[in-house]
């Protein structure tokens, strides 16, 4: 652990004092967070989060419009499904409000806070995920939400803001603060639990502000954000569909699967020859429903929607929570298959290949752990960003990750993986893509280059 920052000005100017990552100081009152995310449509939107009787007015050169309410404040039932021990009714105190970037702006403003529109090519994309800090009573893990070498999460946000990126993809799992801290332990003590406004402030919106406000976001869905556990929040704050907010069913229909896990995946263009498909996983998890269920033909439809998407761009790279070619990591290191619920459905609909000829690479979270595979036979190639500061065990061994088969027939050819937390920059080149993978302190881990679906490292 650091004691000081480093005497190298610029150094430090890039890496800081560990110590000074923290999360910003809540406002007392007012507007608490705005960002600008991409919706359904494709599109764009304002979101912000205010403890006020009413949504802030939007400014901006030449115009301004008063922001629609997405979700008052109020209390829910605890997530229908839920398995922890201890639960409680979800409490929300915070108004979401909502607005259409308007056409033509450059910027808009509300209040003393400035938003600047999205670019219409990024040229560097931040990826990040599985953030938030895990306090889960029924598996026996409490992280230390306070230690900024235990939850690095903020230091993270801090090395992400340095990098100034144009677009920031989070690729799931938001939220981890599922049950109290134990007595007597002081590196989570006092934390908030549960899935109201008051812990997703503390996972996530608090020590994000600042990043939230200086680039347009890409929010994915992960388990963690399904209708059992923070699926409230998620609809009321993050969800891609404009309008009335979708509500989580009291109980889930037929099969285990809850209607508010069901979204149909949408387009955001990178630039006339790229986009991003992205696509909710965050109920299927590791299970498959029967394929005769209604919950498999409705799977289906949303695949079907992505080989239509997939064809309106010449390469996509395809965003959801779950990988389905990729390993889990171990204690030994020993790469076994990571297992998807979406995988049956993927072969189903694509055969071999899992996904339509235009996705070159596909983008996730879920294993705590860096991980990039590009291959041989014909997949696209894998990106699992799952470091951003959650809970992390175990590793993976190159040698035995490229002796192995993520799925039968799937050949391995190029395989990088590291344990630290961190994140990941995705710059566009002539060629295709350059992913430089960075540590919690912004010091460099690996690079490699994308050209279609060929990774190299």
């Amino acid at each position: 652990m650091f004691k000081g920052c480093l005497a190298v000005a610029l150094l430090a100017v890039l890496v800081g004092c560990a110590h000074d990552a923290q999360p910003p100081a809540e406002p007392a009152t007012g507007l608490q967070q705005a960002w600008v995310q991409a919706v359904a449509g494709p599109g764009w939107a304002v979101r912000a989060l205010t403890d006020e009787a009413a949504c802030p007015t939007l400014g901006w050169a030449g115009g301004s419009v008063a922001m629609q309410e997405r979700s008052a404040p109020g209390d829910e039932p605890p997530p229908p499904g839920n398995a922890e021990p201890e639960r409680k009714p979800s409490r929300f105190t915070l108004r979401a409000c909502e607005a259409a970037w308007p056409a033509g702006a450059a910027s808009v403003q509300l209040g003393a806070l400035t938003l600047r529109a999205p670019v219409a090519e990024p040229h560097r994309i931040l990826v990040l995920g599985d953030t938030g800090c895990r306090l889960k009573a029924s598996g026996r893990e409490f992280q230390p939400c306070d230690d900024p070498s235990g939850w690095p999460f903020p230091r993270v946000l801090a090395r992400a803001l340095a990098l100034a990126p144009d677009l920031v993809i989070h690729v799931g799992d938001y939220h981890y603060r599922e049950s109290p801290c134990p007595a007597g332990m002081a590196g989570c003590a006092n934390s908030p639990w549960g899935y109201g406004d008051d812990t997703w402030q503390a996972d996530f919106f608090r020590p994000a502000r600042d990043l939230l406000a200086a680039a347009p976001w890409v929010f994915v869905r992960g388990n963690h954000e399904a209708c059992n556990r923070a699926g409230q929040g998620w609809l009321r704050y993050l969800d891609a569909q404009s309008g009335p907010v979708r509500a989580c069913q009291a109980e889930a229909g037929a099969g285990g699967f809850n209607d508010g896990d069901f979204t149909m995946p949408f387009a955001v263009p990178l630039s006339p020859r790229s986009q991003l498909i992205v696509f909710d996983s965050a109920a299927i998890g590791g299970r498959t429903p029967p394929q005769d269920s209604p919950a498999w033909a409705r799977w289906r439809q949303q695949l079907d929607r992505v080989a239509e998407l997939s064809g309106e761009r010449t390469q996509s790279l395809f965003v959801n929570h779950h990988p389905s070619l990729a390993f889990s990591p171990s204690l030994l290191g020993t790469a076994a298959p990571a297992r998807s619920g979406l995988t049956p459905l993927l072969q189903d609909a694509f055969g071999a290949r899992l996904f339509p000829p235009g996705i070159q690479a596909t983008l996730h979270g879920h294993l705590h752990i860096h991980e990039l595979l590009g291959f041989a036979s014909n997949q696209p190639a894998s990106l699992v960003i799952g470091n951003g500061g959650s809970a992390a065990a175990g590793r993976l061994n190159a040698a035995s990750a490229l002796k192995a088969e993520p799925l039968p027939g799937v050949r391995v050819e190029t395989f990088q993986s590291h344990t630290e937390f961190g994140m990941a920059l995705l710059t566009a080149t002539p060629q295709g893509w350059q992913l430089q993978a960075f540590n919690a302190l912004g010091q460099p881990l690996a690079t490699c280059n994308l050209a279609g679906q060929k990774l190299r490292c």
